[in-house]
């Protein structure tokens, strides 16, 4: 599935890049398993809530709900995932939406070692084209903090994707300020 951006505040995103990579001891299994579904690094069985490349490797968000419901963050390449987070036993990942005049934000996050992780996917309106109608900008992305530092900020490089929604597998959380 194409992601349509006019569906933002349906879709959310999460992803990071910059910092230690660790793997959750239970998602090891999962994660041995993942790019067998949709070209991404969900496994067979779970949704994809997000997804996108980020240069030669691809961000996932998968959730399932089985035995309760989860969500988990993936980073890597189909086969080698570098980055799984929480295991089924951690909570850790919350969505957050905001809205704004002509678009709005879309935001997943988690906090991992000391540093806060936010995929997001946003729009803001630039200004009006000559037929009167919004011409909106889109940037989807992981963003990596160290309390108010940025020690990464990678921009999608494919078109973003996903089937679930976030309220199915996570709870509300804040928006973080990027």
């Amino acid at each position: 599935m194409t992601f349509d951006r006019r569906a933002l505040f349906a879709l959310p995103a999460l992803a990071a890049l910059g910092a230690p990579l660790l793997i959750a001891p239970e998602a090891e299994a999962v994660a041995a398993q993942a790019g067998t579904a949709r070209g991404s690094l969900c496994a067979p069985g779970e949704v994809v809530v997000f997804q996108c490349g980020i240069g030669r490797k691809t961000v996932s968000v998968c959730g399932s709900r089985t035995p309760a419901p989860y969500a988990q963050y993936r980073f890597g390449r189909p086969g080698n995932v570098e980055l799984a987070y929480p295991n089924r036993s951690e909570g850790g990942l919350s969505y957050a939406r905001a809205m704004y005049s002509g678009g709005g934000e879309l935001q997943i996050r988690f906090r991992n070692g000391g540093l806060d992780y936010v995929v997001y996917s946003r729009t803001v309106r630039t200004g009006f084209g000559a037929d009167g109608r919004n011409n909106p900008q889109f940037s989807d992305g992981v963003t990596v903090r160290r309390g108010n530092r940025v020690i990464s900020n990678r921009a999608c490089t494919t078109e973003i994707s996903g089937d679930g929604q976030p309220e199915d597998f996570m709870p509300e959380g804040t928006l973080l300020e990027l």
